[in-house]
């Protein structure tokens, strides 16, 4: 007589279509079919998207989504259940949002099945082993989900610096075991610069699969130091994902240029386009995807209304040779303050 944990119901597993009679499955071959459904479930196909390695191969990472970023549960809710009524498919929180719960109430209302939606979530810097895979699970109670799609390391160290290379390492490592476990699609990490990843590379055995940053137009010529080490990023097959991407936190007058400035609206009106679709375009065009942040259903709608036209080459130069608005929330303007966080002494490098 086989155990109760070696054998499971098919029929409780497939909650997309329960089948009419239950089929008992060894726990060998659940593991093999769950680890394909990681690889293959996914956005619907004509979801705008660029490829990404994930924890079992290659999937799909959405080119536009949703933020919550600064949302309470409740607006988040609303902004999710409008948002992915209008066909967005993929949203975008963190556990210090503290809006998790919010995403999961707008995904049951949406009536989608599991694999018709991509969604990212973020843990903290600094963890330890334990307290690493205690917070993702804790994502995943607050969302209502078995998996995410993606999940980041959302800082180098703790959110006041605290930490160095070991930190990053067992935190690393404990995420990789939580992911293998099949509740993560792809993971990554954000806010980090080159050597904070080559931390990591040391002893990963998943890929590192994004690295979210903040990108936007006016940062196309800018440094390492405020990119975060972009071209190298690209250069180690890290998908490189922008937030912030109309500059919504940087200080008046910048918050507004992505907007209503003169540079995006000039193009935006050879385009009959906004000046933040014009904004946005520029990322999605050379494949960074985006999260922009909105509660406002006009909004919503023209921030996933980019992909009916291209922008000239003439167009994407002007933009990328744009020095303002510049890196926000950094020392300066050619700094984004990342790239010193949390580094040992030893791996202290000259950025130019």
């Amino acid at each position: 007589r086989k155990s109760a944990d070696e054998h499971i119901r098919w029929d409780l597993l497939d909650t997309h279509r329960p089948c009419t009679l239950p089929m008992i499955v060894p726990q060998t071959v659940l593991r093999h079919l769950m680890l394909l459904y990681l690889v293959t479930a996914g956005l619907p196909q004509d979801y705008p998207s660029v490829p990404m390695n994930g924890t079992h191969g290659v999937i799909a990472m959405p080119l536009y989504g949703l933020g919550t970023w600064l949302y309470n549960s409740s607006v988040t809710e609303l902004a999710a259940t409008m948002a992915l009524g209008m066909g967005y498919r993929h949203i975008d929180t963190a556990f210090v949002y503290e809006n998790q719960d919010g995403v999961g109430r707008a995904l049951k209302l949406s009536g989608l099945r599991r694999g018709e939606y991509f969604i990212t979530s973020k843990i903290p810097g600094g963890l330890n082993a334990s307290a690493t895979m205690a917070t993702a699970d804790q994502c995943l109670e607050q969302l209502g989900l078995s998996y995410v799609d993606l999940m980041l390391i959302h800082f180098p160290a703790t959110f006041d610096g605290k930490g160095d290379k070991a930190a990053r390492l067992t935190e690393w490592k404990a995420l990789e075991k939580w992911a293998k476990s099949g509740k993560a699609r792809a993971i990554g990490v954000s806010h980090y610069c080159a050597r904070h990843i080559k931390d990591i590379q040391e002893v990963a055995t998943l890929p590192i699969a994004v690295n979210q940053v903040q990108y936007h137009v006016g940062m196309g010529s800018a440094g390492a130091m405020a990119t975060d080490d972009k071209a190298f990023m690209e250069s180690q097959g890290i998908l490189y994902q922008g937030f912030s991407s109309l500059c919504g936190p940087c200080n008046p007058p910048d918050n507004r240029e992505l907007i209503n400035g003169s540079l995006v609206t000039e193009i935006g009106k050879a385009h009959g386009k906004t000046g933040a679709q014009v904004a946005l375009k520029w990322l999605v065009q050379q494949g960074i995807p985006v999260i922009p942040k909105s509660n406002n259903p006009v909004h919503l709608m023209r921030n996933m209304d980019l992909f009916d036209f291209q922008l000239t080459p003439s167009e994407m130069a002007r933009l990328a040779a744009a020095t303002s608005p510049a890196t926000a929330g950094g020392p300066n303007a050619h700094d984004s303050g990342d790239c010193s966080v949390a580094i040992d002494e030893a791996d202290v490098e000259v950025h130019v």
